[in-house]
């Protein structure tokens, strides 16, 4: 097997020499998380907007025949702030019918506070000192999105806290952009402070970037974070290209539980490139490390770089044949070659046509191996890595002789 490690860099370097280094991206695999997710938050915002809509419009147009009510005796439909936010905290959302009604009630009094305008920050202002919250939806990390943009942008947020929030930025003015500042300094939640840096981004980008990555860090160093406020933190590094905190990442990659904090991963990759691959293959054989599922992110910062990086292809090989990986995480590895690594994994550009070549050369390489042959699981993989690759290939070199007025060659010419 050992011997079999030289040959392959060889085949999978000497096969495109010219090719060029990659831009990083996060796999495809938890690209096509996100996607889902946008699809179901999408669904859940139409709606939702509808229904704020309509409700709106139920208090701007009196019903045909109805006396408009005097300014002077309306007061019981327009609550103060303060009052608002009493109700709003004394919500309750459970399962069932009972649900939709609540979350009526709640963007109609959402949309009342913003409508109020600034004389409501002085009462959001000390709701948000009081530390109080309550959470609209359970904070599950299978559930909430790893994309901040989709938090912002949600009709009904998770909590009452990023509910306001976004008030604040649609009341804007000089008083709503210090409040926000101010709560980015003040707040010890990850998620929060990653919804606080995107809003304050949309409102004078770059002036608070210091203020954000000083709060993100803070925590971060503090310890006693989950791990879904974690990677919202280290998003917030990743937001601003920062590599101030590389060293700490990659004191803190291993957790006291001996879990693998992927947040971390993600931001030693983004801010190291090609190079977090030899902290990879360290960690990979970290005896703290007794997980699978703590291995196999290594394994897949390795699989971005195989066909340019003798060292990835060279973990990604271990990966592959490592028995402690499940056969799906095996399996995983070998046919994503045809996704993660490449600038567009449906048309290769210029740039990811030497390396889908060295990868079609390298999973020819492993299909003659007598071991790929006999095990099914790498078989099957490779088998179809190979097809993948292949076509991936004739796509991406077609567009490129299209792009440069050339014809397109012929299949088997």
């Amino acid at each position: 097997m050992k011997r079999l490690i030289p040959f392959l860099l060889v085949a999978v370097l000497g096969f495109a020499a010219g090719a060029l280094t990659i831009a990083r991206q996060l796999a495809a695999r938890h690209t096509r998380e996100l996607e889902a997710q946008r699809a179901v938050w999408g669904a859940e915002k139409t709606g939702l907007e509808t229904d704020l809509a309509s409700a709106r419009a139920r208090r701007a147009s009196p019903s045909p025949g109805v006396v408009s009510v005097a300014p002077a005796t309306s007061a019981e439909a327009k609550p103060a702030p303060e009052e608002l936010l009493r109700r709003l905290a004394a919500m309750k959302i459970g399962p069932g019918p009972e649900r939709t009604r609540a979350v009526r009630q709640i963007l109609v009094m959402l949309d009342q506070l913003s409508q109020a305008g600034p004389e409501a920050l002085p009462a959001i202002r000390q709701f948000l000192d009081s530390n109080a919250d309550l959470e609209f939806d359970r904070l599950a990390e299978a559930r909430v999105p790893r994309d901040i943009r989709a938090l912002t942008d949600a009709v009904l947020p998770f909590s009452l806290r990023l509910a306001l929030f976004d008030v604040i930025r649609q009341i804007g003015g000089d008083e709503a952009e210090r409040l926000l500042a101010e709560t980015l300094t003040r707040t010890g939640r990850g998620l929060e402070i990653a919804c606080l840096t995107q809003l304050l981004e949309e409102m004078a980008p770059r002036k608070y970037r210091d203020n954000a990555l000083a709060a993100a860090q803070a925590l971060l160093n503090g310890g006693g974070t989950d791990r879904l406020q974690r990677d919202y933190l280290f998003s917030v590094l990743r937001r601003f290209n920062d590599v101030s905190f590389v060293g700490t990442a990659q004191a803190q990659l291993v957790q006291a539980d001996g879990r693998l904090d992927r947040g971390a991963l993600r931001y030693l990759q983004q801010s190291l490139g090609e190079q977090s691959v030899a902290i990879a293959a360290q960690f990979y054989n970290d005896s703290r490390i007794t997980e699978a599922d703590s291995r196999e992110p290594l394994a897949r910062v390795a699989l971005t770089y195989v066909g340019t990086s003798g060292p990835a292809a060279q973990l990604w090989h271990t990966a592959i044949n490592d028995q402690s990986l499940n056969p799906a995480q095996r399996r995983e590895l070998i046919l994503d070659l045809d996704q993660d690594g490449l600038q567009n994994d449906k048309t290769p550009t210029p740039a990811d046509l030497p390396i889908v070549a060295n990868r079609l050369a390298l999973t020819q390489t492993y299909l003659q191996q007598d071991y790929v042959r006999n095990d099914p699981v790498l078989n099957r993989a490779f088998l179809e890595a190979n097809k993948d690759l292949q076509r991936l290939l004739e796509r991406g070199t077609a567009a490129a002789a299209i792009s440069s007025g050339a014809a397109p060659a012929q299949p088997g010419k």
